[in-house]
């Protein structure tokens, strides 16, 4: 048991679900797939961009970002201080909420970073958390989050009283909520296969009683059991997780102001964007070459990334054993993630440049592109708002809350 909990706090803190199907860990269940009424899509518009950017006679080519404000401290008042995984989200008055996966609670800033107040406290009860993903709102301005633990989505208002939550599948994550009472998110199932289970991970639209309505993409994740018994066990498994994660891509979605679903998963540099009765509204595409992954990816993804699962007792002594093993792809998905501009435009986040930087994509409203750069900006949680770019900054092992002016030049 102990194991499967080291395995199930491993796959969590990498935040992938990376759960070996039918090993009794949970995160996929066996019920019987099962549709809502399924959304037939009309014909979508094609937006076909070449490898350089297009920029119009006197439009902006780059984003230049100025930090104005730093919620954070290294030692101090823990009001102020945050764990290794947090989430961010700011309200129409430009207030901040901070989620933590350590403290389990909301804090809740005003737009000069002072604290107010925290809300709900670690806990299975009404208003009360295990895991938290970012902080969301919904069509009436109220808060919400969703724990992966319980499988609930929890709502409170600006004040931080609990007004209600929704039970959700076990296996469904990180589910956003549209005005139509719909969700949408990833559910997994688990799938007989000629050689053992596998676990499919569905992404698309769900009605209120979470049956699909419009799929927007589906994986399959189907691991090779791992070789050896006790500590060489461990180190296979810890290898196999991080060589399955090493530059994967990643799904990405967003829901925008009127419930449009922006979805992405780069396998190919491909963006598609869904109307809110599930319809494939249009798909942004451009042109690229892959990226190798180098050496230098390499030892970066070791020192930032694996180091944060390998920084526990039971697997610190492992550690180069463990990346002695890990194996890695040719070549980096074709983007990281996408943030959406207030002005209707979307900013690609590539990657992170060799000196910290941010290299950016850059679409206009109508899914044109337009400029690529490079900016002195996290990519973490990066999104705009309120006039403002907010991201969440790693300096020296410490995070902290940044906001930014930007401009275009």
């Amino acid at each position: 048991m102990r194991k499967n909990q080291d395995v199930l706090a491993i796959a969590v803190l990498w935040g992938m679900t990376m759960i070996w199907p039918g090993k009794g860990l949970g995160g996929a269940t066996k019920e019987a797939w099962s549709a809502g009424q399924i959304s037939k899509s009309k014909a979508a518009k094609f937006i076909s961009n070449p490898k350089t950017p297009r920029p119009a006679a006197g439009k902006y080519i780059a984003l230049v970002f100025t930090e104005d404000l730093s919620i954070g401290v290294r030692e101090g008042d823990e009001n102020y201080m945050f764990g290794n995984q947090v989430y961010v989200n700011t309200d129409k008055d430009g207030n901040f909420y901070v989620t933590d996966w350590e403290r389990r609670t909301i804090r809740k800033y005003d737009r000069q970073g002072k604290h107010l107040l925290n809300i709900g406290r670690p806990g299975q009860g009404p208003g009360e958390f295990q895991n938290i993903w970012r902080p969301e709102f919904d069509s009436k301005g109220n808060l919400y989050v969703s724990d992966y633990v319980v499988h609930k989505i929890i709502f409170f208002d600006g004040t931080g009283r609990f007004l209600r939550q929704i039970q959700l599948p076990a296996a469904m994550e990180h589910a956003l909520v549209n005005r139509r009472g719909e969700f949408v998110g990833k559910r997994n199932f688990e799938e007989e296969s000629p050689s053992g289970n596998k676990t499919v991970s569905v992404f698309g639209l769900f009605d209120g009683q979470f049956k699909i309505c419009a799929e927007f993409q589906r994986t399959v994740f189907n691991p090779k059991e791992p070789s050896g018994s006790g500590e060489e066990r461990m180190v296979n498994l810890v290898a196999g997780l991080l060589s399955d994660g090493a530059f994967k891509p990643e799904a990405n979605y967003l829901m925008d102001r009127d419930d449009f679903v922006w979805f992405g998963y780069p396998e190919t540099y491909e963006i598609r964007v869904y109307a809110p009765d599930g319809r494939l509204d249009r798909i942004i595409r451009r042109d690229y070459d892959p990226r190798p992954v180098t050496g230098k990816d390499k030892e970066r993804y070791l020192k930032e990334d694996a180091e944060l699962l390998l920084n526990r007792p039971r697997l610190r002594s492992l550690k180069n054993r463990v990346y002695d093993r890990v194996r890695f792809p040719k070549y980096k998905a074709a983007y990281a993630s996408f943030a959406l501009m207030e002005d209707g435009g979307l900013a690609v986040i590539v990657e992170k440049a060799d000196n910290g930087d941010t290299v950016f994509d850059l679409f206009d409203k109508d899914g044109r592109y337009i400029a690529r750069f490079q900016a002195a900006v996290p990519s973490e949680g990066l999104f705009f708002k309120n006039g403002k770019a907010y991201a969440i900054k790693t300096e020296d092992g410490y995070k902290f809350v940044k906001r930014y002016r930007f401009e275009f030049k």
